[in-house]
């Protein structure tokens, strides 16, 4: 196996996303679903297409590729989130397995697509594993961090170690908290968010001691997220680029804090598409190529 190295800042330029018109299907499927995915309240079905459009626009203005989950592969209003079912690692592209029952069918319909785009999809290889996409940060190219919780186990992050290989020199296991129980949504991508090589968005009162200090021991510059804005997805951000983020514009404080700090801020209007269904712009992309 060629190893190669997978960075979550380098430039995007090749990235695959889902449609709100194909993962909502219509206004009275979604009127008759939201609840039971777990969607904080329902959707306006017309203006989450319009949200979806203004996304992918963003996207293709940057300059990246963007692919779109084939509307028969969509599988329920998860589909949105492409980033979860399926994991970009320095080897490839592993097919993840869901801790979410209403997500199982996703990683197998993700996966057909991308291998019908020519590109070859690694499997778990045990039927024990259980691994999100949001549970796999990338702090360096060689330093993967792995949430151990409701939606990832221990066997999950066993996979990925296996899989991976050389090309990391360590993968950190991070235990998440219970925080609100299983029924929510809480992955270490909801704690942690790469900016930069050097700079990390971060919400420390969910954070274990150790990985906090770790962090900041391998020499991180650390942005805190205000606490009033997490739950508003503000720890929610995708790296463009090492100088250019995009994050859903109601975080102002956010948003400001990003600035500060030199960055190029890109944002766009998510009531539709990621509030409701607590789903941020890096839930919303999975990236296929950087730099």
């Amino acid at each position: 196996m060629i190893n190669t190295r997978f960075s979550m800042t380098a430039p995007l330029t090749r990235v695959l996303v889902a449609h709100a018109r194909d993962c909502f299907r219509s206004p009275s499927w979604l009127a008759a679903h939201w609840r039971n995915y777990g969607f904080l309240f329902e959707p306006d079905f017309d203006k989450a297409c319009e949200e979806s459009d203004r996304f992918i626009g963003i996207l293709e203005d940057f300059g990246a590729q963007v692919d779109v989950l084939d509307p028969a592969l969509c599988t329920g209003l998860d589909s949105l989130y492409v980033h979860d079912p399926l994991i970009a690692c320095g080897p490839g592209y592993l097919r993840a397995s869901m801790g979410k029952k209403a997500r199982m069918a996703e990683p197998q319909a993700i996966g057909d697509q991308l291998e019908d785009m020519g590109l070859t999809v690694n499997e778990l290889g045990d039927p024990a594993a259980r691994i999100e996409g949001g549970d796999v940060v990338w702090l360096r190219p060689d330093l993967p961090a792995i949430g151990i919780g409701f939606r990832t186990n221990e066997a999950g992050a066993d996979a990925l170690e296996r899989f991976c290989g050389d090309s990391i020199s360590e993968l950190i296991r991070v235990p998440l908290p219970w925080d609100n129980g299983p029924d929510d949504v809480l992955h270490v991508m909801s704690l942690v968010s790469p900016l930069r090589s050097d700079c990390l968005l971060i919400h420390s009162r969910l954070m274990p001691v150790f990985f906090r200090q770790r962090i900041e021991n391998e020499g991180f510059k650390l942005i805190e997220v205000p606490a009033a804005e997490y739950a508003s997805l503000g720890g929610n951000v995708l790296a463009l680029d090492e100088q250019t983020c995009l994050i859903e514009m109601q975080n102002t404080r956010t948003i400001k804090a990003l600035q500060d700090e030199g960055f190029d801020v890109l944002t766009y209007n998510g009531r539709n598409i990621s509030l409701a269904g607590s789903g941020g712009p890096t839930c919303l992309t999975r990236p296929l190529v950087r730099g």
